[in-house]
């Protein structure tokens, strides 16, 4: 009864974790765009907004305590290098200021149109700073607090909507390749790279509760991840069908807007309201938590030099000052970069999981890694440079690069050579020097 009682409130901390900005905005948006065919699209968002983030997080458990600890089995320099990108990612450039924007944009600015962004900013990443100095009470407040209380105003949003919804006859797509549609946009909700940092926490609420064995805390840790998956498997399909269900003129429609016209269609004028709740809880939740996470990491990477409170502070600061630039900004220079740090993460996650056991050499790891982000960067130059055809030349060559995929068989032949070239050699101690 205790080890479920711990389940519960780990897992719903976790949903409070990962259910932010972009779980809220894009799931809605994706259901409008592919109307009856918004299941398919939901199927490959999936994917990588929900299987792809439980993975992460089984990962580091298994690895360890850390997310250097997962990328330790591939180089432990490089771990690091990639943990901090990824912090970075999750951080004070992309997700924390979404998060500052969206409360401006969704929540405040259409109940008080004269508000100012900045002092809006200004008092959310406050109150971020505020809740978040504590490290040890982060699962605590998220758990039994912001998670129960969220998940109670999303169902108060999505069930009027599945009765209304069904008496509305659905117009066909006009999108093609629904599917990998909706398993790229996945990658906007950036909850992989979410995942590694917020395992961390995962992992030290399961110690402080006793469960300090592996085992026990392996068991956990991955029963709270797949408990927050099925609620948000539950939250993320009741969106889509609300999306694809709503009445709306596509020539004014965005992500921000789409929300807001759900929420008035199906609950009235004081729908607004309800979007203002949702999205100041979701976006606090979560800021609360990347905070935390990033502020604990970099208290690490210095040893110390960079206190964990100190590292609060500057994670706030930077991100209050670029929240400013508004959701839709910031979406739109996160792309690049997501495409780049994506592939390398996913890849890292699923050769440990299928082969961590069985292989304890580093180089298949390695090598696959540093191909992968070869792979990648094209995607990041044809992004930068789209008038330079070479770029784009060179990515169309590689299979699958039409659905933003080109990294998938290089890293699975590059896996294979390097462990067919290993040989006896394959299950060398993972600690050897390069």
């Amino acid at each position: 009864m205790r080890k479920r009682k711990t389940i519960l409130f780990l897992g719903m901390a976790l949903f409070a974790m990962f259910f932010g900005a972009g779980n809220l905005l894009l799931p809605a948006y994706l259901g409008y765009q592919t109307k009856i065919d918004w299941t398919s699209t939901f199927t490959g968002f999936s994917l990588t907004a929900i299987l792809a983030p439980v993975l992460a997080i089984f990962a580091v458990a298994v690895s360890g305590n850390y997310f250097t600890d997962l990328g330790a089995r591939a180089n432990l320099k490089f771990a690091y290098l990639l943990a901090f990108v990824n912090v970075l990612c999750i951080g004070p450039l992309i997700a924390l200021p979404r998060s500052g924007a969206s409360v401006f944009e969704v929540a405040i600015q259409p109940i008080l149109p004269d508000a100012q962004p900045v002092w809006v900013c200004v008092l959310f990443f406050g109150a971020v700073m505020t809740a978040s100095f504590s490290l040890n009470w982060i699962t605590g407040i998220l758990g039994k607090i912001f998670g129960p209380i969220l998940l109670m105003f999303l169902a108060i949003l999505i069930i009027p909507g599945l009765f209304i919804g069904a008496t509305v006859d659905l117009p066909p797509t006009i999108i093609e390749d629904r599917f990998y549609v909706g398993f790229h946009e996945g990658y906007q909700t950036m909850d992989v790279l979410a995942g590694l940092i917020f395992a961390v926490l995962l992992i030290s609420g399961a110690n402080r509760k006793g469960y300090t064995h592996i085992n026990d805390k392996i068991e956990v840790v991955v029963k709270a991840a797949i408990f927050s998956a099925v609620c948000m498997l539950l939250v993320y399909g009741g969106l889509f069908y609300l999306g694809a269900h709503v009445s709306a003129d596509p020539t004014e429609i965005t992500r921000s807007s789409l929300l807001v016209h759900i929420a008035t269609q199906y609950s009235g004028v004081n729908g607004i309201y309800l979007i203002s709740i949702l999205m100041i809880l979701a976006c606090l939740t979560t800021a609360i938590a990347l905070t935390a996470g990033a502020a604990n990491f970099f208290e690490r990477l210095t040893n110390g030099k960079l206190g964990y409170i100190e590292g609060v502070i500057t994670v706030t600061l930077i991100s209050t000052l670029l929240a400013i630039v508004g959701v839709d900004g910031i979406i739109e220079y996160a792309a690049a970069l997501l495409n780049f740090i994506y592939p390398v993460t996913l890849v890292l996650i699923l050769s440990v999981l299928l082969f961590g056991k069985t292989i304890q050499n580093q180089k298949p790891y390695f090598i696959t890694l540093i191909v992968t982000m070869l792979i990648s960067f094209i995607r990041v130059l044809v992004n930068w440079f789209p008038n330079e055809e070479v770029f784009s030349a060179i990515l169309n060559v590689l299979p699958l690069a039409r659905f933003n995929l080109e990294w998938v068989l290089p890293a699975i032949l590059t896996f294979v050579i390097t462990c067919f070239a290993l040989g006896r050699n394959l299950n060398l101690k993972r600690n050897q020097p390069f």
